[in-house]
């Protein structure tokens, strides 16, 4: 207002006569750095500049406020909140980029897997037989330790599951064969374990809010219970609401989209370790009823369903991590995850329930066509289930609520990203249904994509310069 400091009283209440100094030396009205500042994002305000209540604050990226003189920091306790809010900002912005640069470094390694996959296939065809020191007696408790290996809820499976050590004492494989199998995947396994360390990151910030969150909520249902006043039968949705006014920053996001790329890439790796498996069955003698290589052939063929089985878990823990913060996109691609996953598992079993019937001479027109029906109901579930993913993107989306143009770019994007690999995947089921139906000739089609692999980085990339 252009008043000299003289004509300030400074036994007002108003803020306007309120007078705050800076670090930096220079000296404002509460009244300026409260709108300077944007405190009423922050708390409800009266119009004195008593703040009677927080407020959840901006959803959107903060930078700290600074002096509006000098551009020196603002470090008064009045403005706490904000600067917090701000610098937590900052460092959720050094985790996404650090997060971004590991995954690129990875790049590359991923492209010389990619380069010698041929390779490693032929040399896993040719791994010696080694009888398994696992007795037939063993088999159910090895199945039982496979279902206790899959990792905790926003982690992916741990590399443990898949090194050296594992494919003994989880799978059942011989020491001799099990180094041999890691000569063939050493670098692959090594691969996988950076990229599920990424998967696994979580900056301090995101560790700082998930504890300030559940100490909050707990303080905020027992605060419920005590007050006749605020008690109702369902009071969590209440707590909730309390504690996001009060813990005074939103979810954070950008870690955890580079959270769910490190799934991502972690499942695509997986399956490539998959594919070198399948080549090993291939080199077996799978008709021999010989008690070891029947034994043998079950343990690789376990092994393989174990690694289908954990990118369908992964797939669905990657989906909640990017709902939980509102992804849409994300959360999509993580659908179509889960769909590819399912049928890369379905595909991989009952090709080897028909083969096992068909060795044993039982695999009459009946069973046949019950085992093709069972691939039409998996293109029907497949057919809703991608339905359903395209309708919970648009209803999340903000163009659903814009116009037309918005809404049909929208859709584009989702079936250039969605429903193209979807209807690929249903055109699988239909083909698998009429080779189990007719034994017309069936090549397993490779759904394996080097372009997702791009696509993630690419996607780091940008968001990394966002």
């Amino acid at each position: 207002m252009q008043r000299k400091l003289a004509e300030i009283d400074l036994s007002a209440e108003d803020i306007a006569e309120r007078l705050i100094k800076l670090a930096c030396g220079h000296i404002f009205t509460v009244e300026t750095l409260d709108g300077h500042c944007n405190m009423s994002e922050y708390y409800e305000v009266d119009p004195m500049g008593v703040f009677l209540d927080t407020k959840a604050p901006p959803v959107n990226y903060q930078t700290p406020p600074s002096c509006p003189t000098c551009r020196g920091p603002i470090t008064a306790l009045r403005y706490g909140r904000v600067t917090k809010r701000a610098n937590l900002d900052i460092l959720e912005q050094n985790v996404a980029s650090k997060m971004s640069s590991e995954l690129e470094d990875i790049s590359q390694a991923v492209e010389k897997i990619s380069a010698t996959l041929e390779s490693a296939k032929d040399d896993a065809k040719k791994i010696p037989f080694s009888p398994s020191e696992s007795k037939q007696e063993d088999l159910f408790h090895l199945d039982e330790s496979r279902n206790n290996q899959f990792g905790r809820e926003y982690e992916p499976l741990p590399a443990d599951a898949i090194r050296q050590g594992a494919m003994t004492t989880i799978h059942g494989l011989s020491r001799e064969e099990s180094r041999t199998w890691n000569k063939v995947v050493r670098e692959l396994v090594k691969l996988y374990g950076k990229v599920a360390g990424v998967a696994r990151t979580h900056g301090p910030h995101v560790q700082a809010y998930g504890a300030a969150l559940a100490t909050l909520y707990r303080l905020e249902l027992t605060a419920i219970a005590s007050d006749p006043e605020r008690a109702c039968d369902k009071p969590e949705p209440l707590a909730i609401e309390e504690v996001n006014k009060k813990i005074g920053q939103p979810p954070h996001k950008a870690d955890t989209r580079f959270q769910v790329e490190g799934f991502f890439l972690s499942i695509e790796l997986r399956y490539i370790l998959a594919e070198i498996a399948l080549s090993r069955i291939e080199g077996l003698d799978t008709t021999s009823r010989e008690e070891d290589i029947t034994m043998h052939t079950h343990l690789w063929r376990s092994y393989v369903s174990f690694i289908f089985e954990s990118c369908v878990r992964d797939a669905e823990k990657a989906l909640t991590v990017a709902q939980k913060s509102t992804a849409s996109r994300t959360a999509a691609r993580a659908g179509v995850y889960i769909l590819r996953g399912k049928l890369e598992l379905f595909r991989f079993e009952i090709l080897n329930e028909r083969s096992s019937m068909a060795r044993d001479e039982v695999l009459d027109d009946a069973r046949k066509k019950t085992l093709s029906n069972r691939a039409k109901q998996k293109a029907e579930a497949t057919f809703s289930r991608l339905r359903a993913l395209e309708e919970t993107y648009i209803r999340r989306r903000p163009a659903a609520y814009m116009d037309s143009e918005d809404l049909k770019a929208e859709r584009a994007w989702f079936v250039q990203n969605c429903r193209e690999r979807g209807n690929k995947y249903l055109e699988e089921y239909n083909k698998l249904a009429i080779h189990l139906l007719t034994e017309d000739g069936y090549a397993p089609s490779i759904l394996q994509e080097e372009a997702d692999i791009v696509k993630a980085f690419g996607f780091c990339k940008s968001l990394c310069y966002l």
